[in-house]
């Protein structure tokens, strides 16, 4: 299975773990399923005492189980407080403070705003054919989302590893230094040692290098993604019926879908670049 198709499985099982958690969960389930248990139980104590026939606690069971069913059934279909949980679970999945960069951490708040923006954009649609499109439309945001949290979280690890930020410094300097003395060395077994620490060196420096580029280039790519779902928020406050019809819908979408792969494939590089063992000088 491609990892976008898994990573789309993985937020589609979250949400749904949310909604039907909620379903559990929620004070009138809960509330009724209390009273049901607890009048079965009082009632069958009443017929062990004789006092009431056994078939009263059989129908307090009964009649308990099929109004939770009803009150279960109905939460699982209440959209507004499905949309709810989902993002609640979101933002407690892709939690912001979890991040150590400020900076970082209003990245993905800004992000998850922006998300909760377009659901609210979604919900506040009375058309349901509209709406059954813009959700389509926006299906693939929380891979968006996940994508952008996943960026951000390498970039807070980079910007908060010491020894990597340190070798960035020093490295360059060490080069300089073995040329130095290489130039003023005569000892061939010393000049061998030299230039085999020397290329050690130089390696290590195009894979900081390497490890900066790609890193400054996230950081660009994650402002600029931004400031594309930022558009598409905007473009979407201008989606009517017509304008789906016409493909408008459509065209946002694959705007989306392609932020994501983009983002998914930057992540990767990413994770290639950034091995800090690798990094580290022989």
């Amino acid at each position: 299975m491609p990892r976008e198709d898994q990573l789309a499985d993985e937020l589609k099982t979250r949400a749904q773990r949310a909604i039907l958690t909620n379903a559990l969960m929620r004070w009138e389930s809960a509330t009724l399923l209390a009273l049901t248990l607890i009048g079965t139980a009082a009632t069958g104590l009443a017929a062990l005492a004789g006092a009431v026939s056994g078939l009263w606690a059989a129908g307090i069971l009964a009649a308990g189980l099929i109004a939770w069913t009803a009150v279960f059934t109905s939460s699982l279909g209440d959209e507004e407080d499905n949309a709810r949980v989902v993002a609640q679970a979101l933002r407690e999945h892709f939690d912001p403070k979890r991040l150590r960069s400020l900076k970082l951490r209003s990245r993905v708040e800004q992000a998850l705003k922006y998300r909760d923006m377009l659901s609210g954009t979604i919900e506040a649609s009375q058309d349901g054919i509209l709406r059954e499109r813009l959700s389509r439309t926006t299906e693939s945001v929380d891979q968006w989302i996940e994508a952008i949290y996943r960026i951000a979280t390498r970039l807070d690890a980079y910007e908060a590893n010491s020894m990597i930020q340190q070798d960035m410094r020093s490295v360059p300097k060490a080069i300089k230094t073995y040329r130095s003395r290489l130039r003023l060395e005569s000892d061939e077994t010393v000049i061998a040692s030299l230039e085999d620490t020397l290329a050690t060196k130089e390696r290590q420096w195009r894979q900081l290098s390497d490890l900066q580029n790609t890193m400054e280039k996230a950081g660009y790519r994650l402002e600029s993604t931004l400031a594309m779902l930022g558009t598409i928020y905007a473009q979407l406050q201008g989606i009517d019926l017509r304008a789906a019809e016409k493909g408008r819908t459509e065209e946002i979408q694959s705007d989306i879908n392609e932020q994501v792969l983009q983002l998914q494939d930057l992540s990767e590089a990413m994770d290639e670049v950034y091995q800090p063992r690798r990094l580290e000088a022989s």
